[in-house]
């Protein structure tokens, strides 16, 4: 575990992503040398999945693990699961690094998906920054699509076991790369203290919910928990008559956002059309076989009336909002909305 210099190969996550350790006192599998290791670990997590049923994995710490697990696992898998099920086994694993490190895993030979952090990492921003401009998700966006494709199957976060919850960012807590966040989570846990801020976090979820991957929701940020960097991010769960009445109206805000999705296929496989791209505004049309929806979100503190031309090749007489049922009628391939603040509309598209 001692480097040439001297230094312990520890936590050195880039330097030597592939022999560093997290801890002193957890042992280290070297999949490398080890071929017993390999076969030990691939079966193992092959009875898990017979014994629990489960749909697939998560895995942790993806870019620390040599290529070669990754391709006995899934070949493992494919050989031992095919024709068993019903769906195909999902495996999504957690990588920070640039495009290049993070997709070198994704691929057909290995891991169906893994988080996309460099979109994640241009939303945070772009939503909570008042000087940053939305049209950098549009542009990251078509990025992801460049790199997985369009149908990808990147899971998509707000916030994770590693991150400090969204919810202390959008109450104002916090600021992006706050450098008191391990501190503030010790000495001063954040706390919901603005009405408001629930708007900025369900604006997020309808963002999430409606773009290109699949959406991975950390527990308790669907009706507003808080926290700091870890380990406040990891605060107990709570549930039922524990909520405020402003969490449990997130919560089913969120909810019917969860089921719009699993209903409409265009959300879920839809391709991705940009109609709308300000500093405060971001619109864009997912469109399938069956449906196109047309999505609208208004991160700006006060309402604003938007016009969006609606491509006339689409064909479109009039746009209906499915969680309202309010209709609107195009008038020369144009809709105009009205936006609350920090709000969002979704309509679906039809003639």
């Amino acid at each position: 575990m001692d480097l040439p210099d001297g230094r312990k190969n520890l936590r050195l996550w880039d330097e030597y992503r592939l022999t560093t350790w997290f801890e002193p006192y957890i042992p280290s599998f070297d999949f490398t040398k080890s071929k017993a290791a390999l076969k030990a670990m691939t079966e193992n997590a092959i009875w898990w999945l017979e014994q629990t049923g489960a749909d697939g994995f998560r895995h942790d710490a993806v870019k620390h693990v040599p290529n070669e697990f990754w391709r006995v696992l899934t070949a493992k898998i494919k050989k031992h699961f095919t024709g068993k099920r019903d769906i195909e086994v999902y495996q999504i694993g957690e990588t920070f690094g640039d495009y290049a490190m993070i997709s070198s895993y994704v691929n057909n030979g290995q891991l169906n998906a893994q988080f996309n952090f460099n979109l994640f990492d241009v939303a945070i921003v772009a939503f909570i920054d008042k000087n940053a401009s939305l049209e950098l998700i549009a542009t990251e966006m078509e990025k992801t699509a460049e790199v997985y494709g369009p149908l990808h199957v990147m899971g998509n976060i707000m916030d994770s076991h590693d991150k400090i919850r969204y919810m202390a960012y959008a109450d104002g807590d916090l600021a992006i790369n706050d450098g008191r966040a391990s501190e503030i989570g010790w000495n001063n846990p954040p706390t919901v203290d603005k009405l408001t801020s629930f708007d900025k976090l369900k604006l997020y979820y309808a963002y999430m919910l409606t773009i290109p991957g699949l959406p991975v929701i950390y527990y308790g940020s669907e009706f507003g928990m808080t926290g700091a960097s870890d380990p406040d991010n990891r605060r107990m769960m709570y549930f039922g008559d524990k909520l405020t009445r402003n969490e449990q109206k997130t919560l089913d805000e969120v909810t019917k956002l969860i089921n719009l999705r699993k209903k409409h296929s265009a959300l879920r496989y839809g391709d991705v059309l940009t109609v709308l791209a300000s500093h405060n505004q971001l619109g864009y049309i997912r469109s399938d076989a069956n449906e196109r929806i047309l999505v609208l979100l208004n991160k700006s503190e006060k309402e604003e009336v938007v016009t969006v031309d609606i491509p006339e090749y689409y064909e479109v007489g009039y746009a209906e909002n499915p969680l309202t049922k309010e209709r609107i009628i195009l008038e020369k391939n144009q809709i105009k909305v009205k936006i609350a603040p920090s709000g969002y509309e979704i309509f679906i598209l039809d003639k």
